[in-house]
């Protein structure tokens, strides 16, 4: 297949790609492309981010804090960035706290429900209706924001992320008893406001503007449904 039929095969299937030419401009970087450089100070300040958050993450999976852990926290964290190759972790640069504490509440409660509504799944005599796989065109063009919205979304009982397409920007979740068109449509929308919340906390300037640009995705003709 040529090129341009390869290209013009994916426009049909995803109309919605189009209408966001900076992702499309965004996947197919070449070696000679040239990025913009952060200065020193950004740089060190990324990098102790993502030390603290690793460190957090180990105290986590240990949940204990003492010396001994968070000590071999900390050299782990060292080790991992220094030894292992990792793409950048570009930060926006703001934090909403009002939008944060929205997100932490709406998470919680989401989580209260969901696992309430799963549990009563084990006990009721109807059997549970067919799960189903979709596919969310997501707005962000921030590595760390999909991956907030994947990690969300797994937590919440009842949902699992099971594939991502970095490049174009859409997440494929698997759904329980998702089995008619409502409940493909509130299982969209869920992931859709996971979204809205995280750009609102911590996207960027480019994410807030494709947020205005496209407030209601499931408005819009959708490709590659469930």
């Amino acid at each position: 297949m040529s090129p341009n039929r390869a290209q013009g095969a994916d426009r049909a299937q995803n109309p919605n790609r189009a209408q966001n030419p900076n992702r499309a401009q965004g996947v197919n970087r070449g070696p000679g492309t040239s990025r913009p450089r952060m200065s020193r100070g950004r740089g060190i300040i990324q990098q102790f981010v993502l030390v603290i958050s690793l460190v957090l993450l180990w105290l986590m999976l240990w949940d204990s804090i003492t010396v001994v852990t968070v000590v071999t926290g900390i050299i782990l964290a060292f080790v991992v960035t220094r030894v292992f190759y990792l793409p950048p972790v570009v930060l926006s640069g703001r934090f909403n706290i009002w939008h944060a504490t929205v997100f932490g509440l709406w998470f919680l409660y989401s989580v209260l429900y969901a696992s309430i509504e799963v549990a009563w799944y084990a006990f009721r005599r109807r059997a549970v209706g067919a799960g189903s796989v979709i596919a969310c065109d997501l707005r962000t063009s921030s590595d760390l924001v999909l991956t907030l919205i994947a990690d969300t979304a797994s937590l919440i009982p009842g949902s699992i992320i099971i594939d991502s397409d970095r490049a174009m920007g859409i997440l494929y979740l698997h759904f329980l008893d998702c089995d008619s068109e409502e409940k493909l449509h509130k299982a969209k929308a869920q992931v859709y406001h996971i979204e809205e919340l995280l750009i609102r906390t911590l996207g960027s300037a480019r994410d807030l503007a494709a947020l205005r640009a496209r407030p209601d995705p499931l408005g819009e003709a959708e490709g590659g449904g469930a």
